[in-house]
């Protein structure tokens, strides 16, 4: 066999002929489509190629079989492709729709965003109610610990009648209370679903009538003074000429509720000297003198500003009251502020 050929079984030459049909086929097919498919360009001819290898090409082999040029070998590639968008078939014919798939139900698929939506038209139907439900509107509040304040009074100050619960504020609410009432010394308002207010008021009690050129205020214990608020029995009345000292805790710049009007020591005074009042008497302030009374006898007798030594001050203006009967002095005053060094003065 010459080196110039190459020799092929008949099978190989079978197969290759098969080959040669299928390809004209093929190109018949191309004809024939509306949109024939590009047909790739011949690969150039390597320019490298060997020369016992061209020689082999334009020599046919000398057996009887046929021989076929190794120019011709070409092998056929199918390669697998997925098709687009779940398409299958041929991709240049139209579509054709299913007359059934128009009249189909939609598929709903319940998700977050259905949970999220539930949510939310929850939120805005509870909103609605607090706001427009006479169940969460106000109607009626009750108050506990009033004595002398009126009940219709307290809940006219409220600003709460008519409101949504869900608006009040319940430190707003007792701010208006303490500016509308000075007599009135703690409150405690509580605002509870669906629409109940309490509130829970402690009273000043009065231990004085402080009365200065026809005016009239009531102090506590503590010293605040407030307006008076109907009338109590046995309440001491003190009588002043004069203002009484400015308490060290006043706060100029308060502007609500009852303010300091006595010191702490002048309202003990006068718990303290208020069961000596001879029958008759009545408490007088002066700035000068301080604390005393008016004895019915004819003189005013003063214990200072403080309640310190009450029960010496009391001793020494017992003695010194003896002492004038015995010497038949009449005074026009007695001054025991300082049990130490008493006086009393006569008028001319």
């Amino acid at each position: 066999m010459s080196p110039d050929h190459t020799t092929i079984t008949r099978a190989e030459a079978v197969r290759l002929r098969r080959e040669d049909e299928q390809k004209r086929r093929d190109k018949l097919t191309q004809k024939n489509m509306s949109k024939p498919k590009p047909v790739a360009a011949p690969k150039p001819a390597t320019a490298h190629k060997p020369a016992a290898r061209l020689q082999t090409e334009r020599k046919p082999p000398a057996q009887s079989l046929p021989l076929v040029s190794t120019s011709r070998l070409q092998r056929r590639y199918d390669i697998g492709m997925s098709t687009p968008y779940g398409r299958t078939g041929n991709f240049n014919s139209p579509k054709v729709k299913n007359p059934a798939s128009s009249f189909s139900m939609p598929h709903i698929e319940f998700g977050p965003r259905w949970v999220s939506l539930l949510i939310s038209v929850f939120c805005a139907a509870s909103l609605y109610m607090l706001f427009n439900m006479s169940l969460f509107i106000v109607s009626n509040v009750d108050i506990v610990g009033n004595n002398r304040v009126d009940v219709n009074e307290i809940v006219n100050n409220l600003g709460a009648m008519g409101q949504p619960t869900v608006l009040l504020n319940p430190t707003q609410i007792e701010y208006n209370i303490l500016a509308s009432f000075p007599d009135i010394s703690n409150v405690q308002v509580a605002v509870n679903l669906p629409a109940s207010i309490t509130v829970t008021i402690i009273e000043r009690e009065p231990i004085t009538a402080w009365v200065k050129d026809g005016q009239v205020v009531w102090v506590d214990a503590q010293g605040f003074a407030f307006p008076p608020r109907g009338s109590i029995e046995g309440l001491t009345t003190v009588t002043a000429n004069g203002d009484p000292p400015t308490p060290a805790e006043l706060d100029v710049t308060q502007k609500i509720g009852a303010r300091p009007f006595l010191t702490t020591d002048l309202s003990s005074a006068i718990v303290t000297l208020s069961p000596y009042v001879p029958q008759g008497a009545a408490l007088v302030f002066d700035p000068k003198y301080g604390l005393g009374w008016s004895d019915p006898r004819g003189w005013k007798v003063y214990f200072g500003h403080s309640n310190g030594d009450t029960a010496m001050k009391l001793k020494v203006y017992q003695s010194m009251l003896d002492f004038l009967s015995a010497k038949s002095v009449q005074p026009s005053l007695i001054s025991v502020e300082f049990p130490g060094a008493p006086f009393y003065r006569v008028e001319q």
